[in-house]
């Protein structure tokens, strides 16, 4: 094998090794997207099912759950939790004219949004903050939990 045949062998394997690590590179990425918490409601501040059962309790936050109808009949509702289903007929502007009609058109009124798993949590409240709404936090471990925790069912947190 000249020297010429074995750079280009070399250059071959040596692009074969850099493919491969490329290919590692983008599942890891991956892997970390899927559980790294979606960016959409990344300026919404966070709140454990925890912490929002305890200020719920005390009157300083409204638990709105967002899921829909099926869900909210399997898993139950977070106790004393207002529903505004997120994915409606309506729409977003559905969804926005629901949660005026239970925040009182108070914008201002500080609320915690619950789904499932964090996601429909985390887009509604970057929606609510671009509509106005001054106080509104994610429990992002959901109902069934996520990447952020166990979620409320698993912490046997009370249920309506």
């Amino acid at each position: 094998m000249n020297r010429a045949s074995r750079a280009i062998e070399l250059h071959g394997a040596a692009v074969a090794v850099l493919l491969l690590g490329m290919r590692q590179l983008r599942l890891h990425l991956l892997i970390l997207m899927l559980l790294t918490p979606f960016a959409a409601g990344a300026d919404v501040p966070l709140l454990s099912p925890d912490q929002a059962w305890m200020e719920a309790r005390s009157g300083k936050v409204l638990i709105i759950d967002i899921r829909n109808a099926p869900e909210w009949a399997w898993t139950g509702v977070p106790k004393g939790a207002a529903r505004a289903s997120w994915w409606q007929v309506g729409g977003e502007s559905g969804f926005l004219k629901d949660v005026l009609a239970i925040a009182g058109d108070a914008r201002d009124r500080p609320i915690a949004l619950i789904c499932a798993r964090g996601v429909r949590s985390s887009d509604a409240a970057a929606f609510l903050r671009r509509q106005g709404f001054s106080n509104v936090r994610d429990i992002g471990e959901g109902m069934l939990g996520s990447a952020a925790g166990p979620g409320w069912l698993k912490r046997q947190l009370p249920l309506e």
